[in-house]
This record gives structure tokens, sequence and C-alpha cells, in this order.
């Protein structure tokens, strides 16, 4: 009997020293691990840009006594690798598996719903700036009497396709904030957008699973009611509907780190006796198209309007019209402005994140007989450069 508790005491202490031994020999390989990979990020080849993550990456901070002191050397050392870890895409997007497997739903304020689908988080009211940037709207209107003025924002996927969105996923009501909205602004023409999306026979066709845009046929539909409220015939023109990429991973993909989908963006082709020319005004460049079919070949294939957002393009066109329209907007009416210029002699866009000229000047050197701010529900309740650029 004292030979059997010898050898289970025996067997305890050999066991606890093997625990010993396997937590030394996995931190000393963790370490070994992490100095590596540290080694290899440092030494690797650096880059400036994510295309997965859609945004630039840190750069080497500069040393100096100053940024040691204050802590600022350390801090960007510290982004400075994290960026540049190496192989960093691939542990991000096995990470984020790793967290949906375990049931996360939102990842960097993205809500990761069903069928694919990647929804922005909705904005909350903020009722003292959009009392401010209603004021400065007002008083825009107010100024140019003689120029009808409209406005149309739109809601975003989460409103439309809330039947797509996770359980218990905190949402806003779109609607009802568009209402607010609208009722703060003296002298305009509201647009209802919601109504007609929320009743559109494939919902799931309106905005991309991956990104937060709305698709072609989304912007369709707005097309048609902006027609009945500025009083043009939209059937008076026949557009064609053109696939023109199958591959497109959005802002939400990249931000969330979620690439199980891929979207098809379709742009519409004009008639062929519509001719018109697009200048770009701060960057000096004409071109005869609006659509920039380079950027299908980059991460941003959205972009594919415009080549993106600049401060100001001009659109000249062959229209029987005499009416010119300026467009106060965000990138939502990218998709949109195109199904406009069989309508108008000219269209003046201004994107005020950009823009830091005089807009009254603007609107009166233009002769602008039409304005249109044209928005979607998140960026509108987040914007600030209405206010700083135009008040």
């Amino acid at each position: 009997m004292i030979e059997t508790e010898n050898k289970e005491k025996k067997t305890k202490k050999v066991t606890k020293q093997d625990y010993n031994l396997y937590a030394l020999i996995s931190a000393l390989l963790a370490t070994i691990l992490l100095f590596t990979f540290s080694i290899l990020s440092l030494s690797g080849e650096k880059r400036e840009y994510s295309e997965h993550e859609n945004r630039y990456l840190a750069s080497k901070p500069n040393f100096s006594l100053s940024s040691v002191k204050d802590g600022k050397f350390m801090q960007d050392t510290d982004s400075y690798i994290s960026d540049q870890f190496f192989k960093r895409d691939s542990l991000v997007g096995a990470r984020t598996k790793i967290d949906v497997f375990l049931g996360k739903r939102e990842i960097n304020s993205v809500y990761i719903g069903k069928r694919h689908y990647l929804f922005e988080k909705p904005s909350a009211y903020n009722e003292e700036r959009i009392e401010k940037t209603s004021a400065t709207m007002n008083m825009i209107a107010a100024n140019n009497k003689n120029i009808k003025s409209y406005i149309a924002i739109a809601p975003n996927a989460c409103e439309v396709l809330s039947d797509y969105l996770p359980m218990n996923a905190p949402s806003q009501d779109q609607t009802g904030q568009i209402k607010r909205v609208y009722a703060n602004l003296k002298g305009f023409d509201c647009i209802d957008i919601c109504k007609p999306l929320k009743a559109a026979e494939k919902p799931e066709r309106l905005y991309y699973k991956t990104d937060h845009h709305w698709t072609y046929d989304a912007a369709e539909i707005a097309y048609k009611e902006i027609a009945k409220a500025m009083k043009f015939d939209a059937k008076s023109v026949s557009f064609k509907k053109l696939a023109v990429t199958n591959s497109f991973q959005g802002t939400l993909a990249s931000s969330s780190g979620i690439f199980s989908a891929s979207d098809t963006i379709y742009i519409p082709a004009l008639p062929n006796d519509i001719r018109y020319k697009v200048s770009y005004i701060e960057e000096g460049r004409v071109k005869n198209s609006v659509f920039d079919s380079e950027k299908l070949s980059e991460k941003s294939k959205y972009d594919v309007f415009f080549g993106g957002n600049f401060s100001q393009i001009n659109i000249e066109t062959n229209s029987k019209s005499n009416r010119v329209l300026m467009i106060i907007k965000d990138s939502y009416a990218n998709s949109l402005i195109p199904l406009l210029i069989p309508h108008f002699k000219t269209i003046v866009v201004i994107d005020p994140r950009y823009y830091s000229d005089n807009l009254q000047q603007l609107i009166d050197k233009e002769d602008v007989s039409d304005i249109l701010w044209l928005y979607n529900a998140n960026t509108f309740l987040n914007d600030t450069s209405i206010i700083e650029k135009f008040s």
C-alpha cells in the first residue's frame, strides 16, 4: 500500500513538472514568434495603403526628443508596427472569422446581417447639429428666392432592408429622422424617397451587400421621384443598364474584414444622341464621360462614377432645356447624376466636404435655376461641412 501511494505521488509530481515545462516552452515559442514577426514586419516591404481595409497605413515615425518625452513617438511606433505587421491582412481575416464563428455581429460599426449583407451602423439624430445645418440651408434658400430649392435624403440599407439585420441590432427610425430634417427646412420642396424604396418589388437589389452605397436600381427609383418633383419627363429618355464589374467589395467589407460576398456594379448607358462634357474645376481637366473605367481595376470600384468625389464638377450638355441645376451632395448622388444629364443644360455638382470657394458667387455666376440637395441619411446626420463651408 505504501508503494502504491509513493507511485501516485510520483505520478502527480511528474505531471506538474510536465505542465510547468509545457508552459515554459509555450511562452518561449510565443516570444520567439512575436519577436520574429516583429523583425519581419520592421524589415519587410512597407505598404502605404491597405486595399482590404481601404485606408492608409501608418508610416515609420520620426525620432525626436520631444516626441519621446510626450509619448508620441512610442504611440506612433506602436501604430506603425501594428499596421506593418507581417501577414497583417491574413491575421486580421482569421481573427474576423473567429469572431463571427463565436457569434459576434458587429465589427467596427458594421452589422453582419443575413444572406451576407453588411450594414453601416445608423447614425443618431443630433438636434443641435441639424438645427445649425438647417439654418444654413434656409439662409441659402432665402437668399435665392428666385431659385427653386429641393432636397432628397435617401434612407440607408438598415432602414429598407431591416429584415436582413442581425437579431436585436440597435437601429434608428430613419424615415422619422428624415421627416424631422424636412420639418426644419423652409422654402424647400422635400422629396420622399423612403416610401418608394420600401415599396420596391425586389428591395434586396437596392443596396450593395459589401458597401454602404445604394445601387443603380435604387438611384433609378429616386430619379423618378426627383423627376416628379422637378417636373421633367423621366419617361422621355431610355437608359440601358450595363454591368461593369461583378467583383466589387466595398467599404463595409473593408471595415469589417468580411469578404464573403461580391457585388455587381451597374451603370446607365446614355442614349447616343446625348452629348456632354465633364469639367473638373479644381483639377483643371475635361472629360467626355462621367464614368472612369480605370477605377474598376482598383479597390474603390464605386469610383467608376466620376472617378470619386471632387469639390466642383460642371457638366455641360446638348439638352434642349435651359435649366441650370446645382447639386449639393454626398457620394450617393454620384450614381444618380448621369440620369439627370438629358434634362438640364448645365449641372453644377458641389461636394461641401471638399469645396472651399464662395457658394453664392458661384450660384450667381452659373445663373442657377434649381438647387437639389442630395444626401444619404447617415452622411447628412453626421455632416458638419455645410455649416463650416456655407454659413
